[in-house]
């Protein structure tokens, strides 16, 4: 039995005592309530009566039968609250408490199932997006070692997915080793929130469609994409070298980002041309997604519509501007 449940008994046990004890007194001594409760407080923690005793004989057994009781119950939970602070459970709970209530006030975060060394990489990822996220894993250890917000447990399982705030999340990441825990995860995720976005991780290639029909939205295979990057590198050096800067680069000064038309925005319904975006803004307009459809390399007559995301490259600082831009409305 943990220490944590331990120390619940020895409560509701007290508890219990305490209740017993204050309804006892009321009834024999024909006292108030809170002087039948104050009579039994001092009756089991042995502080002394004082001026606050017992008179008639029936009180006085009721007395000697609560304190071996009250005594006994108030030595146990000493010691399971000093094995607890000895053993470090105490400050666990505590901490688990304050990490519970920062999940619940979660909105539009991601939830990352998986631990391991891909998903510390997406980990970091979003430390460096500033982008909140809650960690799923069997592995407490690897959690409390990098100091995450996270929900212990199996990502498989409901509740464990509930507990990370499924149905106000905005996205959910399968990235276990394995890849039926990942079909699983995400069949269980789709379940739980139809409108979540699920990037999953295949190791095999016929995972893949499981994954797909089990409901993700994107599936990625490390080592498929590994492979033809390598490859890539081989043959088109500076191109990769080019692009790995912009996305990975230490120096972020150059970024490519997904940015949305907003509903009512002051350049929707307006051609790349007349919104000049170009020119005003210093950003380049790399592709339109607009209803599963993908169109590269606009041209200058291509309207903006409500709801498109568009992947756009440029200085962090124009790029802000340009958003800022897009979610102004008329």
């Amino acid at each position: 039995m943990n220490a944590r449940k331990q120390l619940w008994i020895a409560v509701i046990c007290m508890t219990f005592v305490v209740i017993l004890g204050t309804l006892g007194f009321m009834t024999i001594e024909e006292i108030s309530l809170f002087q039948a409760f104050w009579m039994t407080m001092i009756t089991v923690l042995t502080v002394g009566y004082g001026d606050a005793v017992p008179v008639t004989h029936a009180g006085k057994v009721f007395a000697l039968l609560i304190i071996p009781i009250g005594v006994g119950i108030v030595t146990y939970a000493i010691g399971v609250v000093a094995a607890m602070i000895i053993e470090g459970n105490l400050f666990h709970a505590v901490r688990r408490k304050k990490m519970d209530k920062q999940i619940a006030q979660l909105q539009n975060h991601i939830i990352v199932c998986g631990c391991g060394r891909v998903g510390l990489q997406v980990v970091h990822e979003l430390q460096e997006k500033k982008i909140p996220f809650v960690v799923v894993d069997k592995d407490e250890s690897i959690l409390e070692k990098e100091k995450l917000l996270y929900v212990h447990g199996d990502a498989t399982e409901d509740q464990v997915l509930h507990h990370a705030g499924i149905s106000k999340a905005a996205g959910l990441v399968a990235i276990v080793a394995n890849d039926a825990e990942n079909v699983f995860i995400t069949l269980t995720a789709r379940g739980l929130n139809d409108a979540i976005k699920i990037v999953a991780r295949a190791e095999k290639p016929e995972t893949e469609e499981k994954l797909r029909r089990a409901g993700a939205n994107k599936v990625i295979n490390p080592s498929s994409m590994a492979g033809i990057h390598i490859a890539k590198g081989i043959a088109n050096p500076l191109t990769v070298h080019y692009i790995d800067t912009v996305l990975y680069g230490v120096d972020q000064s150059f970024v490519i980002e997904e940015i949305a038309v907003g509903k009512g925005s002051i350049l929707a319904s307006k051609s790349l041309l007349e919104s000049n975006v170009r020119n005003q803004f210093d950003v380049t307009i790399l592709a339109i997604l607009r209803n599963g459809n993908v169109i590269h390399n606009p041209t200058g007559q291509e309207k903006l519509q409500e709801h498109d995301m568009i992947i756009v490259f440029g200085s962090v600082e124009k790029l802000g501007q340009f958003e800022k831009e897009l979610q102004s409305t008329r």
